[in-house]
């Protein structure tokens, strides 16, 4: 029993675990977990692990002495809005399946709950049509006006080629086309459609994923709080986080 019972206290001895979580977590979506855990003995490996963390369980078999070894977990998180993961316990039954030796480990990870997507469209939201429109950008494109004619390199669709300057000039010449770029879209959280608060956050995070992954700039009226448009990820992060805190703060 002693000799026992030093193998398992050695066996959890020098052991750290990390939980590392997607930044795109959405309310009653699977979501997968990379967990870590750290045998930082430098003579002996550990054996039968189990980590339990968010109400799962994952097992490892052995961590080699000085290494890492990782797994993934499926979660399903209920509710928008910042979460803290403060610890995880780990376990073994290690040397003989007869005790069960426990330790815990302080995390605190962080992440935050998107709201669940809902289809909607947002020509149903009441007010002004801000949403509507096109303009034209300076970027080169294939759908805008005419920027510059330039000489054929063989690279450019044939749409493209002008074919009455090419007869002028005895050569091909090609139209160097502007990119459209849409007006920004910007989402009233309240004057969504939904027939509630949480439909409205869940409709508004719809509209900004599918209008920023189409290049359209996103941004969001708040209450009394205004976020400018933008169309970088981390953009589009921020907003969908300022959809899950909205009315948390």
């Amino acid at each position: 029993m002693a000799i026992s019972g030093l193998a398992g206290w050695m066996n959890l001895r020098g052991l750290g675990a990390m939980v590392d979580f997607p930044d795109e977590i959405y309310d009653g979506r699977d979501t997968l977990a990379i967990v870590r855990i750290e045998n930082r003995k430098s003579r002996i490996p550990s054996f039968l692990l189990k980590v339990h963390a968010l109400d799962t369980d994952l097992l490892f078999n052995i961590v080699e002495r000085n290494s890492v070894e990782s797994g993934a977990l499926t979660i399903r998180f209920r509710g928008r809005g910042k979460r803290l993961l403060e610890r995880v316990h780990v376990s073994s039954v290690f040397p003989i399946n007869f005790f069960v030796r426990r330790k815990s480990v302080r995390l605190r990870s962080g992440f935050t709950v998107f709201p669940a997507p809902g289809a909607c469209d947002p020509t149903d939201c009441p007010g002004p049509r801000e949403s509507k429109g096109e303009n034209f950008s300076s970027l080169r494109g294939y759908g805008g006006e005419v920027a510059t004619i330039r000489g054929y390199t063989g690279r450019e669709p044939m749409k493209l080629i002008h074919w009455r300057l090419s007869a002028r000039h005895q050569e091909l010449k090609v139209k160097d086309l502007t990119s459209p770029a849409e007006i920004p879209l910007i989402l009233d959280v309240l004057s969504l459609p939904g027939g509630n608060l949480e439909e409205n956050l869940s409709c508004g995070t719809f509209l900004v994923n599918q209008a920023m992954r189409a290049g359209r700039p996103v941004g969001l009226r708040l209450g009394t709080r205004f976020v400018a448009p933008g169309t970088t990820r981390p953009h589009r992060l921020r907003l969908l986080t300022e959809l899950a805190e909205y009315g948390k703060r």
